[in-house]
């Protein structure tokens, strides 16, 4: 038998409770009467096999969302001092041990998390997933694509592609609104020769001027038509204020002055009619 797998199983024999499968090297298993319509000694029928409460092994005719060897996103339905137990669609709910996982987590969100086999053998999850995870096979620069935060190190928010392939927002344009678990659309901003692939939650630069445009005048109109950069800004003052990088701001602020909505000087910027 596989544990963790669903396979087919035959029927041995029938009593009150349930049924004995046998396996392909005669161990039997136990299920109960409530999981089989109509049973006949001799059929095979289809089971997920998984660790009981007692340490015994159990199957199932339910479909679990997950098998062993699967990257899913599931829900944690409880904490408890071991770490947190997780719905797999079964009976019986497995276990994402503390140091399995990453960050803060909340009871009732969902993560992407893979089943695997512990050292005793038994059903386990883990969010160290990175070497689960496919290097690029399929994508180009400026494909949209989705993907879901699986960690966060220091230069960047790690994703997983459509929750199969390897990337990677950098840090600086995440500015801590994303924690793990979030599902992101981003932009392929490039490939990797090794297959690894850099991600932007920015369009591209003619598609992004307009977002910054907008992003700019909201902020002249919230400051009094007034905000104090300007071509003599330095980077670090324009990313602090803003959030842009000084090129993004110049494009954005460009734009603007092209519509005639904004007087530009030195060290700031200023709504028409506003002065």
């Amino acid at each position: 038998m596989e544990l963790g797998k669903i396979q087919k199983l035959k029927i041995k024999k029938i009593t009150g409770n349930g049924c004995y499968l046998l396996d392909n090297e005669n161990n039997e298993i136990f299920i109960k009467k409530e999981e089989v319509k109509n049973p006949k000694v001799g059929e095979f029928i289809e089971v997920f096999i998984y660790n009981g409460h007692n340490k015994d092994i159990c199957a199932t005719t339910k479909k679990p969302l997950a098998q062993v060897g699967d990257l899913k996103k599931l829900k944690i339905v409880e904490k408890s001092k071991y770490g947190y137990f997780v719905d797999i669609g079964i009976d019986k709910d497995i276990l994402l041990p503390f140091g399995e996982t990453q960050g803060r987590l909340q009871v009732g969100e969902k993560y992407l998390l893979y089943l695997f086999h512990d050292r005793s053998q038994r059903l386990a999850l883990t969010m160290n997933i990175k070497d689960k995870l496919r290097l690029n096979e399929n994508f180009q620069t400026n494909d949209m694509v989705t993907g879901t935060i699986y960690a966060i190190g220091k230069v960047g928010y790690f994703v997983a592609v459509e929750d199969k392939y390897d990337g990677m927002i950098p840090k600086e344009e995440v500015k801590g609104l994303l924690v793990i678990g979030d599902e992101v659309q981003a932009r392929v901003a490039r490939v990797l020769t090794n297959g690894f692939i850099t991600l932007t939650l920015r369009e591209k630069a003619y598609k992004q001027m307009n977002v910054d445009a907008e992003q700019i005048l909201k902020m002249l109109k919230d400051n009094g038509g007034t905000l104090y950069l300007g071509d003599k800004s330095t980077p670090e003052e324009v990313k602090e204020i803003t959030g842009l990088s000084k090129s993004a701001f110049k494009r954005a602020q460009g734009a603007l002055y092209k519509r005639r909505l904004i007087d530009l000087y030195d060290r700031k910027i200023v709504l028409k009619n506003e002065k």
